[in-house]
């Protein structure tokens, strides 16, 4: 893998390319408060086959960030950002909650990008919840703004992560990833790259536009799902699939949202089976 960059909006956008050039073009995007190198493992195995780029989102790992966006959208615009970048006519694509719902909502401006979605719980809330993190404020917001982001080193850090409660059902290579591509080195430790503030604030963001424009999604689209989806409700997931013949919804019995870094086997099978 090489780390790359690009300029959007006055940030500096960092992600990860692997790959031949001349091979089928796939793009990968992170859950809220992670970071590219989470999925390496999923870009080693694919690297064979693909010519991959895997964009850390503005104030995630590597990339400048800022607190002046009021949407979602700000997402979805930094991948089809890159993929005007690399000059890619379309792409397989691979999302993870965030990183999901931002490349459905990309597909939403254009499907003809994506040659094919398959999106991990990908966020796009109903109508009912889009109204209740509006009126009381999303119980994940406050989460984050709690969250530790100061430490003495990555030692210590990996430490912590590794006995934490959060972090209990994840893979050891899963959290070393973690603290590897998700904290920055300072002068005096490190931190995380993704402020709390940061991720308190997209968490808080919610909008209902997103829910009148899911007939635009016409690309093969898969979502892979847990039993029961807290972010993606049936409803909204059916509206989503309907409009190719090829979509489909995969719901994997014990699994929950964050299936990619609990599961690494399993999610690489989903993925190989779907593409």
């Amino acid at each position: 893998m090489q780390r790359q960059a690009f300029d959007f909006q006055g940030l500096r956008l960092s992600y990860l390319e692997a790959g031949e050039q001349n091979a089928e073009k796939l793009v990968i995007a992170h859950a809220n408060g992670y970071a590219a190198g989470m999925y390496a493992y999923i870009i080693e195995a694919l690297a064979g086959r693909f010519h991959i780029c895997a964009l850390d989102f503005a104030g995630h790992g590597e990339s400048e960030g800022t607190l002046h966006f009021s949407s979602w959208n700000f997402f979805r615009d930094q991948l089809l950002a890159l993929l005007d970048h690399k000059g890619w006519g379309n792409a397989h694509a691979i999302g993870h909650s965030l990183g999901g719902g931002s490349l459905l909502r990309a597909a939403q401006v254009n499907a003809g990008r994506f040659v094919k979605i398959i999106a991990f719980d990908p966020v796009m809330l109903n109508l009912a919840s889009i109204t209740y993190v509006k009126l009381f404020g999303n119980p994940m917001a406050k989460v984050a703004r709690t969250r530790r982001a100061s430490f003495a080193g990555k030692a210590q850090a990996l430490k912590i992560f590794s006995r934490h409660p959060a972090q209990r059902g994840w893979q050891k290579e899963s959290i070393a990833a973690y603290v590897e591509y998700c904290l920055r080195e300072t002068n005096d430790g490190a931190r995380l790259s993704c402020d709390p503030a940061l991720e308190a604030q997209i968490f808080s963001q919610t909008e209902y536009a997103h829910l009148f424009r899911l007939k635009r999604i016409t690309c093969e689209t898969r979502l892979i799902l847990p039993p029961r989806s807290h972010v993606c409700p049936p409803r909204v997931a059916a509206k989503i699939v309907r409009n190719h013949a090829k979509s489909a919804i995969q719901r994997l019995p014990g699994t929950g949202h964050l299936l990619p870094f609990e599961n690494h086997a399993k999610t690489l099978d989903v993925i190989l089976s779907s593409l």
